[in-house]
């Protein structure tokens, strides 16, 4: 068993998730963030790559009073857990981070096999580390997906980034997708797009069910899509 799983990403209208020099985050705009922080207000656990974090440092909090109210009434921890995926254990700094040093909320990272005792050390003294096993390339993420869902998350959302898209895509482990287009053009031969990796061979491709279309404010345009299983 593993947990119900969503991506939620804004793009530029070239498919961007931010710009060439990675200085443009969080372009989707006041409604954009509200349905993000909505989205995690759904959620047991969000999930992002290790170069997200390098990138951004995020808190994956839910940030509206009313809706820790609800979390609260629904006898659920106030945040959800913020959950790294790391094959490697290339983190920021753990002491300058405030990822790694913001108090009261759960932090796991699951990473590879082949770390030394010290690192892995070194990490669990600010997050549980849980070791899988790589596959093709990448980490074991069926294997990531069924230890949540053990540890007690139903919900799972994904903010990406690309890579992490990708792998979550190509094993089949991401049930619904919400997408906000953004009347912008980044361009770019080296910006990182909503879906990366080595891409899918033309009879891998996944197809999606549109589920909701809605035309938001700043010529956004919110989708939400079912990813259909192969």
């Amino acid at each position: 068993m593993r947990p119900f799983t969503y991506i939620n990403l804004a793009i530029s209208i070239d498919g961007k998730l931010t710009t060439a020099d990675r200085k443009l985050h969080g372009f989707g705009g006041p409604e954009d963030r509200d349905l993000m922080d909505e989205l995690r207000s759904r959620a047991d656990a969000v999930m992002i790559g290790a170069a997200t974090l390098r990138e951004e440092d995020p808190l994956l909090w839910v940030r509206k009073p009313e809706r820790l109210v609800v979390r609260a009434e629904q006898g659920r921890e106030p945040q959800p857990w913020n959950v790294i995926i790391s094959r490697s254990l290339d983190l920021p700094s753990l002491e300058g981070s405030m990822f790694f040093n913001t108090p009261d909320f759960r932090r796991l990272v699951f990473t590879g096999m082949n770390h030394s005792e010290e690192r892995v050390a070194e990490i669990r003294k600010l997050a549980e580390v849980y070791c899988v096993a790589d596959v093709d390339q990448g980490l074991d993420l069926q294997a990531v997906s069924e230890k949540l869902y053990q540890m007690g998350a139903r919900k799972l959302l994904l903010e990406g980034g690309g890579t992490l898209n990708f792998a979550m895509l190509k094993q089949g482990l991401v049930d619904e997708l919400y997408l906000t287009l953004c009347p912008l053009i980044f361009g770019g031969d080296s910006a990182t797009t909503a879906v990366g990796g080595a891409g899918f061979a033309f009879d891998q491709v996944r197809q999606l069910e549109l589920l909701e279309l809605k035309h938001g404010s700043n010529d956004r345009i919110y989708l939400r899509y079912r990813c259909k299983q192969v």
